[in-house]
């Protein structure tokens, strides 16, 4: 093949997209008319049913229930974590109250937002 030929060939591919011919347009729109035929069956089929109650469409906004018990597990350690210091964890797990007294200057406090200059 010569440099020309593949000139001439790029020419004519660049000069527009082949047509395509009828027979072949009829057999893709016969396609989709049957595709569209199944398809509106099928949505018939799927709104005759009974509608999603609140929490089958609460579970599923949040992807699943897998995904649901992940973020309420999240959540309870973030509430656990926040709100629990050691002298109630103490009280809660039944330690002796001197640990929880020890453990008592880890937690944070609010004492500097109190303070002036």
């Amino acid at each position: 093949m010569r440099e020309q030929d593949l000139d001439e060939l790029l020419a004519e591919a660049a000069a527009g997209p082949p047509a395509a011919s009828t027979a072949l347009t009829d057999r893709v729109l016969a396609d989709a008319l049957a595709v569209q035929d199944q398809r509106a069956k099928l949505r018939m089929v799927r709104q005759s049913g009974p509608k999603a109650g609140f929490w089958a469409r609460f579970v599923a906004a949040f992807g699943g229930p897998p995904l649901l018990a992940g973020v309420c597990s999240a959540a309870l350690a973030g509430l656990a974590i926040g709100y629990l210091d050691p002298a109630t964890a103490a009280v809660l797990t039944g330690t002796p109250d001197d640990i929880g007294a020890e453990m008592s200057g880890l937690v944070p406090t609010l004492d500097f937002l109190t303070t002036e200059g």
